[in-house]
């Protein structure tokens, strides 16, 4: 009975937080000053956290964040929540403004190579060592993620660190949700084979 108990008054919080957001945005919508801050504070934080680790420095992390925020605010009018979080849609901007500013910089790379065969056994390991890391391995892995290109090391930080779902990562990253998964697979395969030759 108690465990149905918190469930009903999580969901009560969720739908509570989403009409707080809904209120928030309408009053940002008509220039109130201190709405837009309070969706700034509600989204800034992890759209910086995806900016930076595609590859970004601390500044120029914080330029794009702060561009994506503007457009993200001045685009309200275009938002849908039946597609995605409110925190979702900024950071499908903040994921566009920083491919643009890394184009332009001629520095990103988004390569897996399409004819890897992959594994299910291959596959399986990397979703364990990422669950239930063995100590001995945490290093070798970071070592292996930074073997991988910005956009990769973002799918797969925002799939198991951000622990988001597939269909929020397609959405930032304007991908289908299959081509998000079958890349999540190679990639996978990339850091195993990059933590096997650290092991040898």
């Amino acid at each position: 009975m108690k465990g149905v108990y918190i469930e009903v008054e999580k969901s009560k919080k969720k739908v509570q937080e989403r009409e707080d957001i809904r209120q928030w945005m309408e009053a940002a919508r008509q220039g109130d000053a201190h709405a837009c801050g309070v969706l700034v504070e509600q989204c800034g934080r992890r759209m910086f956290s995806l900016v930076q680790r595609m590859g970004l420095n601390t500044l120029d992390a914080e330029e794009v964040t702060q561009d994506a925020l503007m457009r993200g605010l001045q685009q309200l009018q275009h938002y849908n929540p039946t597609r995605a979080s409110l925190a979702t849609w900024f950071c499908r901007i903040a994921y566009r403004t920083a491919l643009n500013r890394l184009r332009k910089a001629e520095v990103v790379t988004l390569s897996v190579d399409e004819d890897e065969t992959v594994t299910l056994e291959t596959d399986r390991q990397m979703v364990r060592l990422f669950q239930e890391p063995d100590n001995s391995r945490v290093e070798q892995l970071q070592q292996a993620l930074e073997q991988l290109t910005p956009d990769e090391q973002t799918l797969i930080t925002l799939f198991y660190y951000d622990d988001l779902p597939i269909g929020d990562i397609a959405y930032i990253t304007e991908q289908t949700s299959n081509a998000v998964a079958v890349r999540l697979h190679r990639i996978r395969k990339k850091l195993y084979e990059h933590i096997q030759n650290l092991s040898s």
